[in-house]
């Protein structure tokens, strides 16, 4: 049985592949990584080789593709019919960070994930100076946004002021939305939601400078 092992290890790799079939995160609504690039990694300096032992270099390049930096994870495997297939899974941004002059994106695992030069992710827009831990809880405050269809729809923007106090930037509206502390968000985010349900379409909310989210349950909305 060993000897049989290993005899079908050397026949797979010595299968020439007749074909390759990339396949790109088909569920990803990013486009940081394309066809084109991955053939770059995969199949530069690969061409003088002989034919037979192409099959072999691909895969072992596939190794390669998971040191691109928007790469999450990948696979590239020989199949029976000599079809080299390549599967690529992107890393997700969901919000890019300002800075100063310094500009990157947060991942969903709040890993920091430098721009593209050919493509610029649709996230939420922060600024100030973030501490790792502070990445932390951005990354699940994001994300905790991006699941509700309201905060979705309303918050585009977030800063830390001198005070360290986080702020919330409305699309609707010229007020600010003091969030405070970000450790508590989820509380403050729900008493957000239960104030824009109860009193968006009956006031005017242009009227108003501030809505301030810090005290306990209560939302103190202060008028220019």
């Amino acid at each position: 049985m060993v000897s049989l092992f290993y005899f079908s290890q050397k026949i797979h790799k010595n299968r020439n592949f007749k074909q390759f079939n990339i396949v790109i995160d088909p569920l990803s609504k990013d486009h940081f990584v394309n066809e084109e690039i991955i053939k770059n990694i995969l199949f530069s300096k690969v061409e003088k080789i002989e034919k037979k032992n192409r099959s072999i270099m691909y895969i072992d390049n596939g190794k390669k593709l998971n040191n691109y930096p928007f790469i999450k994870r990948s696979e590239v495997f020989l199949s029976v019919d000599g079809t080299l297939n390549i599967q690529v899974w992107q890393k997700e941004p969901i919000l890019r960070i300002k800075n100063g002059n310094q500009e990157y994106y947060l991942t969903k695992d709040a890993e920091n994930l430098e721009l593209s030069p050919f493509y610029s992710s649709k996230v939420i827009l922060a600024k100030g100076i973030f501490s790792k831990k502070e990445n932390k809880y951005l990354a699940d405050l994001v994300q905790f946004i991006n699941s509700d269809e309201l905060l979705k729809n309303q918050i585009i923007s977030i800063k830390k002021n001198d005070h360290n106090l986080f702020i919330l930037i409305p699309k609707i509206g010229n007020h600010h939305i003091i969030l405070g502390n970000i450790k508590n968000f989820k509380n403050k985010l729900n008493k957000l939601k239960a104030f824009y349900k109860q009193y968006l379409n009956k006031i005017d909310i242009n009227q108003y400078k501030s809505i301030d989210l810090q005290y306990k349950d209560q939302v103190v909305a202060k008028k220019r």
